[in-house]
Parts: structure tokens; sequence; C-alpha cells
């Protein structure tokens, strides 16, 4: 037992010191070693339960503090969404890279000018049909009483809380939330697919989080683009989420990297494995043994037994040398 390890339970509560101060005068004092082993076995006793003790505190301590987080971050939230908006708010979901559409209707044709701006920095967008931000990417649609604010190749910055605002008397405002999905595709059984030569073969690329189905999906094999190769047997479909590639007899030539790329989100790979048939023996390839007579196989037989045995038998000369 170390006088340090003793200073340190020293240093904890008040019956762990009371229990380390005597410990100490026992180590200047010079105790027997079978006394001392006793010492030691209850000050392992008494630090295993200051450690879990500590550790139990410090999750509880963790714990308090993470809710507290995700308490202030959802009620800032609810704040920043909830601020100076009056009436309900229309949900719009569009996906990176898109054209998001935020729709605006108003009630009474020419009753003032129409504006678009983002509600979190009050930042103007447009006025009437004419585009105020130097962003051109943000473009007015107008027909009759609608006044579409139109987004083109939105971004995750671009989300938020849009207003549209009629300069009448009272104020007319229409509040549209945009939420931006990120969009992904993926490929069953990847990273890695086998199959038997000669069976069939179907890889589907299925688009993940997407807000819209794609305009082309793009199939290629070790980098070359087989869409549009008239493969005899190899097929692609485009799906509402996605594309399917079915092959009905594969070789080992349809093996490799194949990659499915949608117009609207990033590319998905898989690697195909063509497991090809073993190969007969060559005593087969000749036919089916059961269809030779009797004679024929009678007649093999004696010929290759006496070929296995004749190196065994030894020649007249060496028997009776001249």
């Amino acid at each position: 037992m170390s006088v340090s390890l003793l200073k340190l339970l020293h240093d904890s509560d008040d019956d762990n010191r009371t229990w380390a101060e005597s410990n100490m005068c026992e180590l200047r004092k010079g105790t027997s070693p079978g006394i001392m082993m006793r010492h030691a076995e209850k000050f392992m006793e008494l630090a295993n339960e200051q450690l879990a003790e500590h550790l139990n505190r410090s999750q509880a301590e963790h714990r308090q503090s993470l809710s507290i987080s995700n308490e202030v971050a959802a009620s800032k939230s609810s704040e920043d969404k909830s601020k100076d908006v009056e009436g309900p708010v229309k949900e719009v979901l569009a996906q990176s890279g898109s054209t998001a559409n935020l729709p605006c209707k108003i009630t009474e044709p020419g009753a003032g000018t129409i504006t678009w701006m983002k509600h979190k920095n009050r930042r103007l967008l447009t006025v009437g049909t004419s585009t105020h931000s130097v962003d051109k990417r943000f473009v007015v649609m107008h027909s009759s009483t609608d006044w579409l604010l139109q987004i083109r190749a939105v971004t995750l910055q671009d989300e938020g809380i849009y207003e549209c605002q009629v300069t009448s008397h009272p104020v007319q405002r229409n509040f549209v939330h945009l939420k931006i999905t990120e969009a992904y595709s993926i490929i069953p059984g990847a990273p890695d697919v086998h199959v038997k030569q000669g069976s069939s073969l179907q890889l589907e690329c299925q688009l993940k989080a997407a807000a819209e189905s794609p305009l082309y999906v793009f199939w290629y094999r070790q980098g070359h683009m087989i869409n549009y190769d008239e493969e005899p047997g190899v097929k692609v479909e485009l799906t509402k989420n996605g594309s399917t590639l079915m092959v009905n007899k594969t070789k080992p030539s349809h093996g490799g990297n194949y990659t499915c790329s949608p117009s609207n989100t990033k590319p998905a790979y898989v690697m195909v494995h063509v497991i090809e048939e073993e190969e007969k023996p060559a005593a087969m390839h000749g036919g089916d043994r059961r269809n030779l007579s009797p004679a024929i196989l009678a007649s093999n037989f004696l010929v290759s037994l006496m070929t296995a045995v004749s190196w065994r038998i030894p020649s007249f000369t060496s028997l009776y040398p001249t």
C-alpha cells in the first residue's frame, strides 16, 4: 500500500478521509504485511466505489446537458419558425439541385405590389415580376392571381421560410416553408453480387430521399455505357424510383463493375462476379460410357490393362541372354 494512493483517497469524502488517515499512521509505524494486505483490499474496494460513483455522476451530468441542449435547440428552431409568422405556413419539399416552386395566391388582382423575401434575414428577392436579388436563381412566374417564386438549382442554404407580401391595406402575407432533401441512390446487394454462369441477373438502382423521379438513369459496365448497346439478353428499364438492369443468361463477360447514375442523385456502384461452370473431365467429352457395347468396353479394358503392366514384364533377352 503506497502513501500516495492513500493520500488520493484522503482527498475524497469524510468517511474515506478518516480511514485513509488511520492507514497512513499504520504505514508510518510499520505494520505487519498481513494487516497491510487487508488494508489494501479495503482500499481497492473503496476506490472501486469511488470510481463507480464518479462515472455515474458524470454520465448523469452529460445526459442532463444533452437534454438541455436539445430543448434549447428545439425551442430556438420553433421560435425562428413562428416569429412574426401570421397565419398558416405551406410546406414545400425540394431536392437539392432541382427547381423549387413556392406558391403565392392573392385574393384581389391589382391590389398592390407583390414582393418575395426570405423571412429569416428579411432579404428582398423579387419586386413584381423583376428579380431584386443579385442571385438570379430567383424568378417570379405570374399568371392572374398566382405569383409563384421559382428557385433554381436549390441548395441546403436555401432552406427556410419565405414570405410573399402584397402591399395592400391591410397588408396580405403568405408564408412558405421550404425544406431541402439530399437524395442518393443504392444498388441492393452491393458492394458485391455473385451470379452463376447461365442464370439471370437483375440489378436495381433505387433512389432514396428523392423528391422527384429521375429524367434518366445511365448504366455503365467497366466505365462503358450500356443503355443503348442492344446487347442480346440485356435490358434496361426506367422505373418511378430508379431503374432496373436485367441480363437473361449471364456470361463471364457480364462480370465487372456496374454503375447506375441517375440524373438527380449521386451514382451507386456494385461489383458483379460471374461464377463459371466447372469443366467436365476430358473422358466425359466423348459421350456417355453407358451407351457402349460390352465388347467395346471389354476390349478397352484389356488394352488399358496391358499398357499398365507391360513395363513390369521383363523382356525375353533379359531372361535368356545370348
